[in-house]
């Protein structure tokens, strides 16, 4: 059998999940506004306003200091995507069995390559958990402070350019290198990708969006139609326009999928071609990019934006009047 995907590969596909929260009866208050799919809950303490989120990975690299890096990216992730400035995080980490002394150096270097992202997105580590269980999983709740009204999925409006600030295909060149399968030189410029802060470009795209979210395991199929649904919209995607990782494309071609591909496929009315390409609008992304509804006379100074603050953002389709298709491509 193929091996487990780690990171976002292995998440819990959107129908299960969204099937076992149906029923679920939390309790209701006026200070916590938690609306289905959005990338945090926002807590309220009079007129100030905080986001919280919480994000976990089990690990798909050896290296604890880089995968640190990479989970403390995507956590904070959730919390820029909503607009707001990154506050504190608390650290969830699971180490596998071993030595005391290993433990202590494998904890070292998680703490060292997570404080590297949060010292530069100016968040305070203010404490965690650690447990021993079968192996690496590293997770962080971060919280943030919102200054306006945050970002959510709903705010989308038709006719909004959809903005995208980073490559797909990431979790099918993981998933290659899994198998032996990946070319060195990709799984290198995935993993440098994927361990660089965010903070800036969420900060040069934030102002001009409509609605924002970040592309991690449901891929950008999965939550570009969750914005879509909150919305009340449909979304074209004009599959030539998509940045994509070197490499990605051809292994998707070969049948290439990460293990929570089916799933994903599974939960998303789209009309689209069987093609490498479409594939990869499923693919999970550990750490993604910044996905965002843009009013289209804004879009060129959003890409502008986004490119002073290091990002090769793309227009990659447009949010359309509701129809029976969520997602449909030219």
């Amino acid at each position: 059998p193929k091996p487990l995907c780690g990171g976002c590969g292995a998440k819990v596909g959107p129908d299960t999940l969204d099937n076992a929260l149906a029923d679920l009866r939390s309790v209701a208050r006026d200070d916590v506004r938690n609306l289905p799919g959005d990338d945090a809950a926002i807590l309220t303490f009079g007129s100030a306003r905080q986001v919280i989120s919480t994000d976990h990975l089990r690990a798909f690299w050896s290296d604890p200091w880089l995968m640190a890096r990479i989970a403390a990216v995507h956590a904070a992730n959730d919390v820029l995507a909503m607009g707001a400035e990154p506050q504190a995080a608390l650290a969830q980490i699971t180490l596998p069995p071993m030595t005391e002394a290993m433990q202590a150096a494998w904890l070292t270097e998680i703490l060292d390559g997570a404080n590297g992202i949060f010292t530069a997105e100016n968040i305070a580590l203010a404490g965690g958990h650690t447990s021993v269980g079968s192996e690496l999983t590293i997770g962080f709740t971060v919280t943030g402070i919102v200054a306006k009204k945050p970002l959510a999925l709903d705010g989308a409006a038709p006719g909004d350019a959809l903005i995208l600030t980073a490559p797909l295909g990431s979790g099918t060149v993981l998933a290659a290198e899994m198998e032996g399968k990946a070319q060195g030189d990709d799984v290198a410029r995935v993993l440098s990708a994927l361990s660089a802060p965010r903070g800036a470009i969420a900060r040069a795209l934030s102002p001009f969006a409509n609605a924002m979210t970040d592309v991690t395991g449901f891929g950008l199929a999965g939550h570009l139609s969750r914005m879509a649904d909150a919305s009340g919209l449909s979304c074209e995607i004009a599959l030539d326009d998509l940045p994509i990782f070197d490499g990605a494309e051809e292994l998707a071609a070969k049948g290439v999928r990460s293990t929570i591909w089916a799933a994903n496929r599974a939960a998303v009315e789209a009309t689209l071609p069987e093609t490498p390409r479409a594939a990869l609008l499923f693919d999970p992304q550990t750490a993604g990019g910044f996905l965002a509804a843009v009013p289209s006379d804004k879009a060129s100074h959003a890409l502008a934006a986004c490119s002073e603050a290091g990002a090769e953002a793309r227009v990659i389709g447009t949010m359309t009047p509701r129809t029976s298709v969520t997602l449909t491509c030219r």
